[in-house]
């Protein structure tokens, strides 16, 4: 900005030479010809100073995206904008509040916009310039593994809880448990109940009665992560395709994807194959008491009021999702505000002899209860359950692999553990 003014300096000099004479017709023509000559000085001294606020502004958003980027926890956003004030230099600029997001492959973004008020420009009726600044910042996952199981509320005791009459294991051999829950029982273990992960990550303490274990011990501090589907692009639900769609009785059907209001209501021994395609259940649960139910390449997308998943445990069912479409890598996908209403508080899944879900059961601000009552069955080789609270009961035997090498579907980039990993600003 100095050096502008000291260019602009000799031109001002004459200016004010000629302004000083009066003879002739010098004073009115050189007054018409002052107004672009001082917008012509004024812009270049002004954009000078914008330019000198947006390199600042910019460099003070870098260094607030980074710090929230490495806090990583429900947080971030706090320590985002604390770091932005600390280092704030507003040089004479109107500052906006600047805003920090989590997009859907879990980059962090952030944005500020300021109002630099104008010296020079004002003879020309320019009394601002706007100024914006944009960034985004990654974490590159640098050991390889996920998220997959993962209760995301905050303080509920049990937030995890399994408890086997027979035995249940937790089988994660290249994923992270995530408990986001700082309760004394966060979580809770009961009967012949084990987990083994390569990490466990809960921010609360553990409970264990019986013969449960988890194996490895769970890290000394760890901090709450936000949920890594909240930004995650939900597809456009048309007009109703079927209404209170229900089906008993010893029969058979091939369903076809659509928007099924009111939801499925099954009863008896069925017999259900769901084509390949995105089912979207609307204002309503899917619900059975029995009957046998598969589908490859499908997802339930659960919107609207009261949504939810209520299979009663005499069925049976085997879901792989599928590898593209708008949802690829989701068994089920719950939008918890949806355009007609809230979805419903809590969803079951059991199985009689078989509950194979392959791809990502996801169902936030649900308490979601996982039983499976068969002694001896194959489970899926990967299934990431994510809810608020999260309940597994081994009736019989329950065995939740969580093995990304075993599966050729997409596991999202959201799902990436980012503890540890190198932040770069992507732009």
């Amino acid at each position: 900005m100095l050096s502008s003014t000291r260019r602009a300096l000799p031109l001002l000099t004459l200016c004010r030479s000629l302004l000083a004479r009066t003879d002739g017709a010098v004073m009115p023509m050189f007054t018409l010809s002052l107004i672009p000559l001082v917008g012509l000085v004024g812009a270049a001294v002004e954009y000078s100073r914008a330019n000198d606020v947006r390199t600042g502004l910019q460099q003070t958003l870098d260094m607030a995206l980074l710090a929230g980027a490495r806090d990583g926890s429900t947080n971030w956003t706090t320590v985002a904008t604390n770091e932005f004030n600390a280092n704030l230099r507003s040089k004479g600029a109107n500052i906006a509040t600047p805003t920090f997001s989590l997009d859907a492959n879990r980059a962090y973004t952030g944005s500020v916009s300021a109002s630099l008020p104008t010296q020079f420009l004002k003879v020309m009726g320019i009394t601002s310039i706007g100024i914006g600044a944009q960034a985004t910042a990654a974490v590159t996952n640098t050991t390889g593994a996920y998220y997959c199981v993962m209760a995301l509320n905050p303080s509920a005791p049990a937030a995890l809880q399994l408890t086997g009459n027979a035995s249940i294991t937790i089988n994660a051999p290249k994923c992270v448990i995530q408990v986001n829950s700082s309760s004394y029982d966060a979580v809770d273990l009961n009967g012949n109940t084990t987990i083994k992960a390569v990490e466990n990550c809960f921010v609360g303490a553990t409970r264990t009665v019986g013969n449960s274990s988890v194996a490895p011990a769970p890290d000394q501090t760890c901090t709450p992560i936000p949920d890594p589907f909240s930004s995650y692009p939900r597809p456009t639900v048309g007009g109703c395709d079927y209404t209170n769609y229900k089906l008993s009785g010893n029969k058979s059907a091939t369903l076809q994807p659509g928007v099924y209001c009111g939801g499925m209501d099954f009863s008896g021994p069925v017999s259900v194959t769901f084509a390949p395609g995105l089912y979207v259940i609307k204002d309503g649960t899917i619900s059975e008491s029995g009957g046998s139910f598969t589908g490859n390449g499908v997802t339930f997308f659960l919107t609207g009021q009261g949504a939810s998943m209520q299979l009663s445990g005499q069925a049976d069912w085997h879901i792989v999702a599928p590898a593209n479409g708008p949802l690829p890598g989701f068994a089920i996908f719950l939008d918890p505000h949806g355009p007609s209403g809230l979805a419903g508080t809590a969803s079951s899944l059991t199985g009689q002899s078989e509950l194979y879900f392959e791809g990502i059961v996801y169902l936030p601000q649900q308490q979601v209860t996982v039983t499976g009552n068969a002694m001896a069955y194959a489970p899926s080789p990967y299934t990431s359950y994510i809810g608020d609270t999260l309940r597994f009961v081994g009736n019989g035997e329950l065995v939740i692999n969580n093995d990304t090498s075993l599966t050729q579907l997409p596991i999202p980039t959201a799902l990436m553990v980012q503890t540890g990993g190198r932040m770069a600003l992507m732009k």
